[in-house]
This record gives C-alpha cells, structure tokens and sequence, in this order.
C-alpha cells in the first residue's frame, strides 16, 4: 500500500480543532514528544452554572524505528479531571504499545481507541458537546469496557489499501479478553474513502451479565457513518447512525433497565473560515426502541474560533427536544482550549 498506516490508524478526532505535539527528542531512531490540551468553560447544564475543565488531557508518546520497515508506537494518556478544583485529578485515558509495516498493517495492544470508533469519529468534533448518542461512551463512560471508545486491555489489527483513484480502503479488528461481567468481545471496521467522502461500517459485540437486569446477554451494536470534507476546512457534512442489543441504560415503570433495542443518530453540519471561525450544528438522540422512549435528544449549535493554531476559543448553546426517562433542560458553554 502507499500510505503510512501508522497515520491512517489514528481516529480523525486527533486532529480536529488543532491538535499538535511538541518533540522533546528524535536521534533519529528513537523520538519522543508531549501533547494534550487544557481547557476552561463556563457552563450551563439542567440550570446550574459552573466553571469546569471540559475533557484536559496530556499525553507522552514513544516511537522508535525497528529497521526492514518496522515501527514502535506508543502513548500514555492521562485525563485531569479536577483541572480546576483540588482532589485526585489523573486518569488512564489511553496506555498502549503498537508495531506498524506500511505493507503488514499494524498490531496494538493495551487501551487504545476502537475500531468502532474509527466510524463513529465522524461526528465526534465539536468541544462543548460533542457524539453521545452513538454508543461509543456507553451509558456515561469512555466505552472501555464495551469495547467502543477507549478500550481496555484490548488488541488490535490494521490495515488498508490504495485503489489509487479509486479511493482507499482500511480495516480493523479488535479483540478483549473477560472483565468483571464483560466476556470475550469482538468487534471489526471497514471504511472506504474516496474525493473527500468516508464511509464507514463497525460491529462490535459479546456477552454481559447483567445479574438484575436479564441475565447473560449479548450485548451488540451496528454502526454507520458518512462523512465530507475536513472539520474547520470549509464544509464538512456528517451522519451515523448506530443499532443496538442490551446496552443502552433506559426505564420502563421507574425502574432501571437495560434496553433490548436502541438505536443512536447524529448528523453535524458545519463550515470553517479562511479566518479561523469554524461554525457548526450537531443534532443527536438516543431512542430506547422497544419501549418507544427517548432517552435524550438535542441540537447543539456552537462557534470556534481559532486566536492561534494552538489556541481556540468556543461558545456553544444547546437545544434539549426533551427526553421520556430523566429531566432535561437547554444549556450553554463558553470556553477557552489551548494545545499542548
């Protein structure tokens, strides 16, 4: 194949809004080099207005070249989640070390963003509330444990091709071991991407013991995604839409329960300027299918502006279509991101 698969292999999300990294050292085999972000946004959400961190991370990556074509990838990601207030603030976002061939594909272990996430990235773009309807941070969490944003203790493949004009073409597949209620989990993607079009299929799926809630169930999820052009360049246009099996929490009667079918849609539309000012429109909802409830739905209508390429400051103001199973509210963030 033509292209670096290292490159290929990272979701799009790395790059939108002017993520960069700075090298700390490169002797020509071995580099090493810090990125992340820090942010402050003042919010309102369901009527309360606080000052918060929204998402701070930093990271270190290692690389080294293994010679015949061969290279070492890795990354230790840690979140700040109490970047602005006292208490234990780090995280484990990402921990993983990969090898990569541009013609033999690339092997990853550790915890690392999923393949399903390779398709879902589509509409994950803006900073003040970004994709939470696809799936890919089940039920409030980074979808470690399902496999479907960060995923724990997972291993990965891929791999990709040029069709030269006729587009390219890339894959993954992902493998978890047993955790606490999670058995083995499977999951694969397949995007192809031709004259700024992406399109993207991703299934991931396994057995979980909800004790209360069922029993054994398998616990699986369809998702398909469409995207144009590049986020904060022009127009970029997205869609996704993701069905479900026994992993959306919902209610039914005033109890918890997990549903036996959902499905999650998200479309974004939004055009950045020459001048550094990217506006956008991301519509998003969560239906709990069997029980006909919504689970959430809103639009979110948002600004960011770039002071430097480093540097991005934001407002967003979202409009809650209301929800069956918990109370909802409008709300607004303004904040100020800078890149590390």
């Amino acid at each position: 194949m033509k292209k670096t698969l290292l490159a290929a292999a990272i979701p799009a999300l790395m790059f939108a809004n002017g993520a960069s990294a700075v090298e700390l050292y490169n002797d020509g085999v071995n580099s090493v080099s810090m990125g992340g972000h820090l942010t402050v946004e003042l919010s309102d959400k369901n009527g309360d207005t606080q000052l918060g961190a929204n998402s701070p991370r930093i990271n270190f990556s290692f690389n080294r070249d293994l010679g015949d074509g061969f290279k070492l990838d890795s990354r230790i990601e840690m979140g700040m989640s109490n970047f602005v207030t006292s208490g234990e603030s780090f995280s484990t976002r990402l921990g993983y070390i990969g090898v990569g061939h541009d013609d033999y594909g690339r092997l990853s272990a550790g915890k690392q963003w999923s393949v399903y996430y390779d398709v879902t990235a589509a509409t994950d773009m803006p900073i003040a509330w970004g994709s939470d309807s696809l799936f890919s941070y089940a039920n409030g969490t980074d979808g470690g444990k399902l496999g479907l944003g960060r995923a724990d203790q997972s291993v990965q493949y891929r791999n990709g091709v040029s069709l030269g004009n006729a587009g390219d073409l890339n894959f993954g597949v992902q493998w978890q071991g047993a955790n606490d209620i999670y058995d083995d989990r499977l999951s694969a993607s397949v995007t192809y991407g031709i004259a700024g079009v992406k399109l993207g299929y991703a299934y991931s799926g396994g057995d979980v013991d909800y004790a209360a809630n069922g029993g054994v169930k398998d616990a699986n999820v369809h998702a398909f995604s469409a995207a144009y052009g590049t986020y904060g360049k022009g127009l970029y246009l997205a869609g996704a839409y993701a069905m479900s099996e026994n992993l959306q929490n919902s209610e039914l009667a005033g109890n918890a329960i997990i549903a036996d079918e959902a499905d999650g849609y998200e479309a974004l539309a939004a055009y950045g300027l020459n001048n550094g000012l990217n506006l956008y429109v991301l519509y998003q909802g969560v239906e709990d299918t069997t029980n006909d409830l919504t689970v959430q739905e809103y639009t979110n209508f948002g600004a960011e502006y770039k002071l430097t390429p480093n540097t991005v400051v934001y407002g967003a103001y979202k409009v809650d279509h209301g929800s069956d199973i918990k109370d909802t509210d409008d709300g607004f963030a303004v904040g100020l991101r800078i890149f590390l």
